[in-house]
């Protein structure tokens, strides 16, 4: 007999459905929509939350639930400022604040990914084990990108 399914379990089938959608590109046009002519551009989906909420989490399980060929991981901790950079500004104790992150290197490569004229386009990430960014870190080949920065998932 099947257990009954948890509340956060249907919720979360229902975001990869709703994802699942997002990246392949259903439309919300009407009953005259030509699925059989349409180019579905990239499609980015971000995850927001307070540090520790678990976007990371999410953004992981989500990318798993839709697969490699659908979606990437395209973390928003690679953006943040360098350790030297934020002892120079005096920010280093307050790591993970909005002032603490490169906002327009993170939009720079958001309209990147969606654009998608690169065959891959790389992101910088977060080395935990150094506390610092790295860059170069996942590339988004030009038909899957996801991010988890805010998080950001997104499918193509």
């Amino acid at each position: 007999m099947d257990e009954a399914k948890t509340s956060k379990e249907i919720i979360f089938e229902a975001l990869v459905e709703r994802a699942n959608a997002l990246a392949i590109g259903v439309p919300d046009a009407g009953p005259n929509a030509d699925m059989d002519h349409r180019i579905v551009p990239r499609r980015l989906l971000g995850i927001t939350g307070a540090p520790g909420s678990g976007k990371s989490t999410l953004a992981a399980a989500l990318a798993n639930a839709l697969g490699n060929d659908l979606s990437i991981v395209v973390p928003m901790d690679g953006f943040h400022l360098a350790q030297a950079e934020l002892e120079r500004l005096g920010r280093a104790g307050r790591k993970g604040a909005p002032d603490t992150f490169d906002a327009s290197g993170f939009v720079a490569l958001l309209v990147r990914l969606r654009e998608g004229a690169e065959p891959v386009t790389y992101a910088p990430e977060f080395r935990r084990e150094i506390e610092e960014p790295i860059g170069g870190g996942p590339g988004a080949a030009r038909g899957a990108a996801r991010d988890r920065g805010g998080q950001l998932p997104a499918g193509r």
